[in-house]
């Protein structure tokens, strides 16, 4: 049967196995993660932060819409994590195509099923994050930048447009994308008509107005937001900052790939560079983009892993290219197809228990775990103050509690449970636990990290309170920092330390 056939079974099969996958266990509650309520505000009330561009929001709203969901909250979220999810579909089948068009059937397999298990989108594809809307708009741009310079058209310079307003439209990094579209349009082969950037540029245009209408309609909100995401990325966020460039997003490289990938990344380049006079602008720029974001990336004191997720889908998709690359070396040796076979199951296969971590870590809950330990084993008197991260119930919480239910003890809910006070304070106050998060207490001790000139003094006196508390409380209830950090944020429970001198 044709590949005209194949291709297209093949695209739906990955698009619903990934579905199917990326939305397990995603029923957790919304306020675990600290971005989704406000989401969920905006997609009740119809009021955005624009704090980000659209794509995401317009299409749960949609989707909210269309399925009836209960408006509440929580309903709310998870009708979006499964949007969230669907735009990890779409990227990995992008992806899966867009080397099928560039190597093959063998590299469009290996990369799809790579892709499919691999843990970064598996795990952000379970939250009501633009980070999966970004990585569709950057994958479709890929493909279609591709596609145009094979056959420059109308057709393949109008889906150009509408995949970099995709791109644009999930978030303000997006704008990246024109870095791709703009040399592919300029350089492709044929003649440079007007036509091309009329098509592009009606297309691109168009989905932006579509899809940012309320962005649109409001400039002045707009402009604010924009320039609160710009400063965030030029001088850091929550009081802190850091010297650039770092080297932390060649860790999260690091603990986004296996060994088996970055042989094959090796056998990738060694491969391209025999062919470098061959090689055309679209793969120039498909083959340096992972390399220049993550040094881009290294360039903000901003950082979270999640950030790196464009750069974890095209380093994969260049591991699967690369396991021809490895096969043609090892063919005095081993026959292609075996050592083609044997290499793209590696490539897959060395991912599998990075995926089960990830799909067992989805399944528990710590927060739950303190809950019912407190309940059952501290005295009905006792007085705890606690992190944010830690999803004890406090009166004023009225989601937590509805959520957990109520406990015996008193809770003192702080960002910061250093703020309530020094130790000494606290007992005077009548508190007698605190519960604290590794990941709010842990930046405090982040190497790399220091605070912005304004909040020096609070960040010491922050850092000297969880230092003293972790060396002198007794410690009654802890649960690692783990691989799912909304779900396993670190969680510890000490009595207060004795009386200072």
């Amino acid at each position: 049967m044709p590949s005209r056939i194949w291709l297209p079974v093949w695209a739906i099969v990955l698009f619903v196995s990934a579905l199917a996958l990326n939305t397990r266990h995603n029923t957790f509650p919304y306020f675990y993660h600290p971005d989704e309520g406000e989401k969920a505000a905006q997609l009740l009330t119809g009021k955005w932060n624009f704090h980000h561009p659209m794509l995401l929001l317009t299409t749960s709203k949609a989707a909210i819409d269309l399925a009836s969901v209960t408006q509440r909250e929580q309903p709310v979220v998870e009708a979006g994590r499964w949007v969230s999810a669907g735009f990890a579909a779409l990227a990995v089948v992008a992806l899966s195509l867009l080397g099928y068009v560039w190597r093959g059937w063998k590299v469009c397999l290996a990369s799809g099923v790579a892709l499919l298990l691999h843990h970064q989108l598996y795990e952000l594809s379970h939250y009501l994050k633009e980070d999966t809307a970004l990585l569709a708009g950057m994958s479709f741009t890929f493909l279609t930048a591709y596609l145009y310079w094979q056959k420059p058209g109308s057709v393949f310079a109008a889906l150009l447009g509408l995949s970099v307003a995709a791109a644009i439209s999930g978030k303000y990094l997006g704008i990246m994308s024109l870095a791709i579209a703009g040399p592919v349009l300029w350089f492709a082969p044929g003649p440079r008509t007007v036509s091309r950037f009329v098509w592009f540029g009606g297309a691109l245009l168009l989905a932006l107005l579509v899809v940012n209408l309320p962005l649109v309609l409001s400039p002045a909100a707009f402009g604010e937001s924009l320039d609160r995401e710009v400063g965030l990325v030029v001088s850091g966020q929550r009081g802190t900052t850091r010297s650039v460039p770092h080297t932390l997003y060649w860790n999260i490289f690091r603990d986004n790939t296996t060994p088996v990938m970055w042989v094959l990344l090796l056998a990738f380049l060694y491969g391209r560079w025999r062919e470098r006079r061959s090689l055309t602008l679209v793969e120039w720029l498909i083959m340096a983009f992972p390399f220049v974001y993550a040094l881009a990336l290294s360039f903000s004191p901003k950082s979270n892993d999640r950030y790196f997720l464009p750069a974890t889908g095209v380093f994969t998709l260049l591991a699967a290219v690369g396991v021809l690359d490895a096969s043609r070396l090892l063919s005095q040796w081993i026959a292609p197809r075996w050592s083609t076979l044997v290499l793209a199951l590696a490539l897959v296969g060395t991912q599998v228990p990075s995926w089960m971590r990830y799909e067992a870590a989805f399944q528990r809950d710590d927060n739950r775990e303190l809950f019912e330990w407190v309940k059952e084993n501290l005295p009905p008197e006792a007085v705890i103050v606690k992190d944010s991260r830690v999803q004890l119930p406090d009166p004023k919480s009225t989601r937590v509690l509805n959520h957990f239910g109520p406990l015996p003890q008193t809770v003192i809910a702080k960002k910061y449970a250093a703020d309530y006070g020094s130790i000494r304070e606290m007992r005077k106050k009548g508190v007698t636990h605190v519960a604290v998060s590794d990941s709010d207490f842990g930046r405090f001790f982040l190497r790399g990290l220091r605070p912005k000139k304004d909040d020096e003094a609070d960040f010491a006196r922050r850092k000297n309170f969880y230092k003293k508390l972790l060396r002198d409380g007794e410690q009654l209830f802890v649960s690692d920092r783990g691989t799912v950090l909304y779900l396993h944020p670190g969680l510890r429970l000490y009595r207060l330390p004795p009386e200072e001198e």
